[in-house]
């Protein structure tokens, strides 16, 4: 009885040896472990106090390491805009109405030189039968005939060409109808395909005469598009475009008849501010941010409305062009921010 409680003592006696080895094993494992990870530490980032809340630490060494780059901002004027749908013409119509017109224009100057002869025809028959020199009263007849003729068709000739513009008027408006036989005006340039012609519409009472306009074909939403000018009011109608309607004139895109384009207005006064690169922003708790960096070691996180979209990017009066941002490594700062509050939450 003695042996089995003497043996009983010596089997607790090497468990709690044991379980103080492996206590001693973890705590020195633990220790080591820890000084691993500070070397590594060192090794990306400068040994400084606890950086401030959206704000990271990093030496110039491991910002070429890690391939960390900023850049000035360049300054922008930003304009509010709003958006409309528009359309690109087909203008195979209005170049038919123009060849129609320069035909009948033609057949009119044809028909005033035959006119002025049946004028001067009939003055002469009319002199030789006054005088009784070989002009019978059915040769005077016969020319005011002619002349009558001739005087009805060039008046048929002014109806067509009238009704060749009011076609080209109702269609197109009084801008296409009035220009539609010059040889350099927007009928021209239309036909030579320099520009293309966008129909739009706005809510009725609209004043679009007053704006500054422009059309992005790409229908991107960011993209500003190509300057544009106002033509006119317009009384064909397009699927899809409910309101007033309304023509543009823009630099030539390519674009086919019938593609579908966005159409942006211009009001208000220009705002004065920098244009910060899309490829600089970084998404993180549901907001826009970007880096910028205001020490030779220290980059700052600010964050970016982006309801100001302008050309590549999104315009801002926070920032100025002497501001530094990061345009690469952005998303690697953000890991290094949490990395090192999480560090000095433990070390807490």
């Amino acid at each position: 009885m003695l042996d089995k409680s003497w043996k009983n003592k010596l089997i607790l006696l090497l468990s709690l040896v044991i379980l103080f080895l492996v206590w001693a094993l973890a705590w020195m494992g633990r220790d080591e472990f820890q000084n691993a990870h500070e070397d590594d530490d060192k090794a990306t980032v400068v040994d400084h106090s606890p950086a401030p809340p959206n704000t990271v630490l990093i030496d110039e060494e491991a910002q070429k390491q890690t391939g960390i780059s900023v850049e000035p901002l360049q300054a922008a004027t930003y304009s509010a805009t709003q958006n409309f749908t528009g359309v690109v013409l087909d203008m195979r119509a209005l170049v038919e109405a123009r060849q129609r017109l320069q035909s009948l224009s033609a057949q009119l100057t044809a028909a005033q030189a035959q006119l002025l002869q049946r004028r001067n025809d009939v003055a002469r028959t009319q002199g030789l039968y006054d005088e009784g020199r070989n002009a019978s009263q059915r040769d005077l007849e016969a020319a005011r005939a002619a002349l009558a003729t001739q005087e009805q068709h060039e008046l048929a000739l002014q109806a067509e060409i009238r009704s060749a513009i009011d076609g080209v008027r109702m269609q197109w408006g009084d801008t296409f109808a009035q220009r539609l036989g010059d040889k350099d005006g927007l009928v021209a340039r239309v036909i030579s395909h320099q520009v293309e012609i966008v129909q739009f519409a706005m809510p009725y009472g609209s004043r679009p005469e007053k704006q500054l306009w422009r059309v992005d074909v790409s229908n991107s939403g960011l993209a500003q598009g190509v300057p544009a000018v106002w033509i006119g009011g317009t009384s064909q109608s397009q699927p899809g475009l409910q309101g007033s309607n309304w023509l543009l004139s823009a630099p030539n895109t390519g674009a086919g008849a019938g593609t579908r384009v966005r159409v942006l207005s211009q009001q208000g006064k220009s705002q004065n501010g920098v244009l910060v690169p899309s490829s600089a922003m970084i998404r993180f708790a549901g907001k826009n941010w970007v880096y910028v960096k205001t020490q030779a070691e220290r980059f700052e996180r600010i964050a970016l409305p982006v309801d100001r979209p302008l050309g590549e990017g999104f315009f801002t009066d926070a920032l100025q062009t002497h501001d530094l941002i990061v345009s690469s490594g952005a998303q690697l700062l953000l890991s290094e921010e949490f990395r090192f509050q999480i560090k000095n939450e433990n070390q807490d």
